[in-house]
């Protein structure tokens, strides 16, 4: 596929629900070489980077946020945001705006290098309703309990926590029904590579 520099490639959004595998397929794909944005990691970089965003932060919740490191402790905000919607919306308006100026640049970087596509990796895709800005959209699906022992294994969270991730997210069968592709994370790392580069290569095939 050949795109001029000044036009903007196409959006293939990556989404799945805790311990899925969604990092690994972003993975797979940046190592094939596409363009792969973060979301998450943009939304990091807000509160733990020191700038305007933390001084926003600071100003809305208060200086008790602000480590000694000069960063927001996303952990005690976190407690507060979500036991209050107010707070939580508030919060999303301070980092949300900032993620997509940052996505912006990277699409800019993107439409200038000539790319082909690029892939937003964003785990709250659908909770957030963004399918429609996506020229398709990828979902990544494991089982439960796989998930589970995955997350529990490799970030050292207990159970309880991953479940209530996993109920604060949309359905798996939401996924199936709202997404355009489906990657299964059901055997070895090897396959999952095979079948997420096979479904980005419809896709790139149909754009």
């Amino acid at each position: 596929m050949t795109i001029s520099a000044r036009a903007t490639p196409p959006r293939i959004g990556l989404t799945g629900g805790i311990g899925s595998g969604k990092s690994t397929v972003a993975a797979i794909w940046r190592d094939a070489g596409h363009r792969v944005i973060d979301l998450d990691a943009h939304s990091r970089a807000v509160l733990d980077t020191p700038g305007d965003g933390v001084e926003e932060a600071v100003t809305r919740f208060g200086e008790r946020f602000r480590t000694s490191g000069g960063i927001i402790d996303r952990a005690a905000l976190a407690a507060l945001v979500f036991a209050d919607d107010e707070a939580r919306a508030d919060l999303e308006a301070i980092v949300l705006s900032r993620v997509d100026r940052a996505v912006a640049a990277e699409e800019r970087e993107a439409a200038a290098a000539g790319e082909a596509l690029v892939v937003h990796d964003s785990p709250l895709l659908l909770e957030k309703d963004r399918g429609l800005d996506y020229a398709a959209v990828v979902a990544v699906l494991a089982r439960w309990e796989d998930r589970i022992h995955r997350v529990v294994r490799d970030r050292g969270k207990d159970r309880a926590y991953v479940e209530s991730i996993m109920a604060a997210q949309v359905t798996d069968l939401e996924r199936i029904r709202r997404a355009d592709r489906l990657v299964l994370n059901t055997t070895d790392r090897g396959t999952l590579a095979q079948r997420a580069r096979h479904a980005l290569a419809v896709l790139v095939d149909a754009l």
